[in-house]
């Protein structure tokens, strides 16, 4: 496989695994969210919106950092 692109491919690939160990899929209505939960183990930050609707990417509700509660 070969990537086109002028991104450093250690972003794109980060070495350390237990970055991934600390993330779970929350399901939301139209996809999912990637999280981290924080110390309360009530709240979580959003890392990744995982959905085909465009729209959903727009709204600031599901952007990467927001907090929310489970």
């Amino acid at each position: 496989m070969i990537l086109y692109t002028y991104e450093n491919p250690h972003l794109m690939f980060p070495v350390d695994e237990s970055e991934y160990g600390a993330q779970e899929l929350v399901s939301i209505p139209g996809g999912q969210l990637v999280v981290e939960r924080e110390k309360d183990l009530k709240s979580c930050r959003i890392v990744r919106l995982l959905a085909t609707d465009p729209n959903m990417f727009l709204e600031s509700k599901y952007a990467p950092g927001q907090m929310i509660q489970l």
